[in-house]
Parts: structure tokens; sequence; C-alpha cells
């Protein structure tokens, strides 16, 4: 299956579980696939064929997005080196939940969650840890919990402090004991680690001074400026109430799809989406987003009017 094929599926997944998403087709050079919406759920997904060619800076753009909006990152895969992505099973890369389409498929469309993570040293789930205290308190010891599921006392009572456990050990506790104990995953209770966001700061600009001047600016009327990269917009820019998918360039053939992503993302989310241009001519939007002279930014010293200008022209 090609990426476009497994983006494809994804969205047919998406709608028919009752999100809105914005359209994959301008986001084809960015470090995510599409956003998908349903109510306060945002999920920002991206979709590789070989899980193994995803690296830590081609998900910048992606990770810096799901944060600004309070979103869930998600990727879809069809295979690693070593096999097929499993069914049932959520897999993580960068700190980042990763599942195949049929697991995405039964977690939107079926509403049944997984039930087995792959971590390092093979799969494993989650426990009952009140099942497991109740039955000690019923009579069965440490020690036959210990044998019976193959693991040390140790590890039994690590399993009742929340440790996850091995497949194959919950499995025999499980047929042994004639209780069920493994517990559904959620994985868009993801919670983006500071770290991993860390190194999208400061990513963007490079030697572009035109974006560096305009930046500025922002920031001196009281806007908080995140420059972006693999990212259809260039800078996330915010103050405590309004987000605003920020774009810096010229205006030719070249932005025109960049623009048409950002008005299609900012849409769907309910956001802003602006770019600021040298020179903007007789033109007051382009493919749906508003422009923003470099020369009218200037004038601008409060940072209201610009929403205003966005509002006026968008």
């Amino acid at each position: 299956m090609k990426r476009e094929e497994l983006v494809q599926e994804a969205v047919g997944i998406f709608t028919k579980a009752g999100f809105s998403t914005s359209d994959p087709a301008y986001l084809s050079h960015s470090g995510f696939d599409m956003v998908a919406r349903r109510g306060e759920l945002i999920i920002v997904l991206k979709a590789v064929v070989n899980v193994d060619g995803i690296n830590r800076n081609s998900l910048t753009g992606m990770l810096a997005l799901t944060r600004a909006v309070d979103g869930t990152p998600l990727i879809i895969g069809a295979k690693k080196s070593s096999g097929k992505i499993e069914d049932g099973v959520v897999y993580s890369r960068f700190g980042i939940p990763l599942m195949s389409l049929d697991t995405l498929n039964d977690l939107f469309i079926e509403e049944v969650p997984p039930l087995v993570y792959s971590a390092p040293g093979g799969f494993f789930v989650r426990l009952d840890s009140e099942v497991l205290r109740r039955m000690r308190d019923g009579g069965i010891s440490l020690g036959e919990l210990a044998e019976i599921a193959g693991v040390s006392r140790r590890t039994i009572q690590m399993y009742e402090d929340g440790m996850g456990a091995k497949l194959s050990a919950a499995l025999r506790l499980e047929n042994t004991l004639g209780t069920e104990l493994i517990l559904p995953i959620d994985p868009l209770t993801y919670n983006m680690l500071d770290e991993a966001f860390v190194e999208c700061q400061g990513l963007g600009i490079g030697d572009n001074d035109l974006a560096a001047e305009i930046f500025e600016h922002l920031n001196e009327i009281g806007y908080s400026v995140e420059p972006t990269s693999r990212c259809p917009f260039d800078a996330l820019t915010s103050d405590r109430e309004n987000l605003l998918f920020t774009g810096v360039g010229r205006v030719d053939k070249n932005i025109m799809k960049r623009a048409r992503a950002m008005s299609n993302i900012s849409k769907l989310l309910d956001r802003y989406s602006v770019f600021f241009v040298e020179e903007r001519g007789s033109k007051t939007s382009l493919g749906g987003t508003p422009l923003i002279s470099h020369v009218e930014l200037e004038k601008i010293g409060d940072k209201k009017k610009i929403l205003e200008l966005i509002n006026d022209r968008g």
C-alpha cells in the first residue's frame, strides 16, 4: 500500500466516525498529512508505509501544531523492518502513538480500543491492579500468582502498582484464574513530552531576513511567535486568546498551495491564518488566507489591528 492510499483510508475512517478533516492534497510536503476534528477532539495524523523511516526532525511540525491546538498526534503505518504493524497493538515512535489502519478503524468505527502495546522486550498490557489485589485478599498468595504468571513475586507487586505486564504472563493469569485482567488502552490520552517539544523551538527562520523582521515586530506588539518547520505555515503566532497560522513570503505561484493549506486548517480548527508578504499589490488574500504587507505591518502598533485586517480580508 502506498502512503497516499494510507492517507485516503484514514480520511474515510475519520469521516465515517463523524470527524471533519483537512484536505491532504495541500499537505503533501508537510510533516503531517491530515488534521481531523470532532468537537473538542483534534488529531494531527502522519501516515508512513515503513515506520522505520521516521526520524525525529520529520515530526517537529506535527508536534508544534499538536501542542498549539491541544490536540493528539497519531501515526499510522503498514510495516517495519521486522514485519508488519500488528493489528490491535499500539506502537510508539519518539513518544507518539502509532498503529495500523485496522486498529484505527477498530478504535473509531467499531469503538473497540486496543489492548496491547509494543515496548522494548515485546508486547505488553495493562492489568487491573484492583482485581489482583482482591484475589490476594481472597486467599491467593503472592507466590501463587507469581508461579502462574512465570514471574517473580516482586514483579506481581509491581503489576499491582500499575506496571505493564508482558502479554504472555497476563494471558497465563487470565486463563488460570478464569477472570479478565487486561485493561484497554486509550492512545488519545497521550501527553506530549516537553523534551520532545523543545526540539521544535527556534526552527524555520534560517537566513530569512523578512521572517526575522516580521516575527520581531509581532513579538513587540504582544504576540508570541514560534517558528516551525515541515509545515505549510512558517510560525504559530499566539496570545492568550488567539492562534494565527502565519506564513511569510512573496506573492507568487509557490505560496498558493501553502496559503490554501493554511486556510483549510484554520477554518477546520476555528483559528486564524495570515500571510505576511513583502508586497501584496492589489491582492487582499490568497487561497483563502488574508495577506498583510510588510509595510502595513510596520505601521501597526496594536495587535488587535492585525485581527481586524485578517477579518476584513478573510
